[in-house]
């Protein structure tokens, strides 16, 4: 008996899910034991990004407006992100355009304070090319490291390693 109320259950989360509202199952709808799988009611597959959202209770910034004749239209501000989300990203746009401007700054006054050789301007340069090398390796070593968890794999080693 607890089985076939539990496929109630699914039965009205799943017309809620297709309808946006709980609805109660119909009369004649017959609880039947459903076969057993590894599906049950976590596994979500959303539509859409709205309804994505409603699952995971998301509130995104919108701007509710209400045209002449009473309808109601939304509109987006900021990519379905809320005020939160845009928060950060403006935030790190700001430090990342902040230590670009502070960079350019000493890399002037370095500049001017060695005028004739700009020694200061070939320091930076140098650690510029160091960074992009370190970079570069390790973009090489991460296709190494999937090639070597691959071989690792089809010699049956691994059953449980992460990529």
């Amino acid at each position: 008996e607890r089985v076939k109320v539990k496929s109630c259950s699914l039965e009205i989360k799943k017309r809620k899910r297709m309808t946006g509202k709980a609805t109660e199952a119909p009369r004649d709808l017959v609880a039947t034991e459903e076969p057993r799988s590894s599906k049950d009611e976590r596994d979500f597959r959303p539509a859409s990004l709205k309804e994505l959202y409603a699952h995971n209770k998301y509130n995104p910034y919108l701007w509710v407006y209400t045209k002449s004749d009473g309808t109601k239209i939304d509109l987006n501000v900021g990519c379905w992100l809320n005020c939160q989300d845009i928060a950060i990203i403006c935030t790190c746009f700001l430090t990342l355009w902040s230590t670009l401007l502070g960079i350019y700054v000493l890399l002037l006054k370095s500049a001017l304070d060695t005028d004739e050789k700009s020694t200061a301007l070939w320091i930076y340069f140098t650690f510029g090319c160091i960074f992009v090398i370190f970079v570069a390796g390790a973009v090489a070593m991460n296709s190494i490291e999937v090639r070597l968890n691959s071989i690792y794999k089809s010699q049956g080693g691994a059953e449980n390693t992460t990529e």
